[in-house]
């Protein structure tokens, strides 16, 4: 399991406690990026693996670094959830099955692939069925949830984005590197709870820089070449 976490001094341990509850023999490993509240403190406490980035370098910088240390354990499968509590740990086995089951190389859990009791503020709702829109025809496969954190990578997908993972706000260009590079790309659909404390880091201004560099990305990803199974 595998947690980035900027400022979720509130969430980790109630988090942590869940995921060991629900899936006892799992290894769970949090990334603090940089955080300025109590989390770095707090995390040695947690009996967890963990890792302290010096400077903050976004959810996608800290994951890559996540995705590397697994790596390097001989790990062959990730599941990523934030440090928020939203990602139920009872969902994590649905998510992980495409991969179990050969079907998938990574998978990303989607709140909107059917309905929900689940609720985003309305310009965000607006500006995620854009972003789908956007990466559903760049990839031609359809895509709900171009922003959801919840993530499981398969060996192919944890070896390529040990060292290229997308970094900032990276889902919807994760998405595009993934189809750009051939893996099998799935989406299931999920349960999302409400944030255990804190508010979501998903601003406006953020939803917009998203919006750019996915276009960028567009524009980019088709003229680079693709990277190698085992390729750093």
């Amino acid at each position: 399991m595998l947690v980035p976490a900027r400022n979720e001094a509130r969430s980790l341990p109630h988090l942590v406690q869940v995921l060991r509850a629900e899936l006892a023999d799992a290894g769970i490993l949090v990334v603090d990026d940089a955080s300025t509240d109590t989390t770095r403190q707090l995390l040695s406490e947690l009996g967890v693996e963990w890792l302290t980035l010096c400077e903050h370098t976004g959810v996608g910088g800290a994951i890559r670094a996540g995705l590397r240390y697994a790596l390097a354990q001989g790990y062959d499968a990730v599941v990523r959830v934030d440090g928020d509590g939203q990602h139920p740990a009872d969902q994590i086995e649905q998510v992980l099955a495409p991969i179990r089951d050969g079907h998938a190389d990574a998978v990303v859990g989607s709140r909107y692939r059917q309905p929900s009791g689940y609720r985003a503020p309305g310009w965000r709702r607006v500006a995620q069925r854009a972003l789908a829109a956007w990466v559903s025809a760049a990839i031609g496969q359809r895509i709900t949830d171009p922003t959801s954190g919840f993530w499981a990578f398969g060996p192919r997908a944890l070896r390529l984005l040990a060292f290229h993972h997308p970094t900032g706000y990276p889902e919807p260009e994760l998405l595009l590197l993934l189809a750009h590079n051939g893996l099998r790309v799935s989406e299931v659909a999920i349960e999302m709870r409400q944030r255990l404390a804190g508010r979501s880091s998903l601003t406006a201004a953020r939803v917009g820089a998203i919006a750019g560099r996915t276009a960028l990305a567009l524009l980019i990803l088709p003229l680079r070449r693709t990277v190698p199974d085992g390729d750093d």
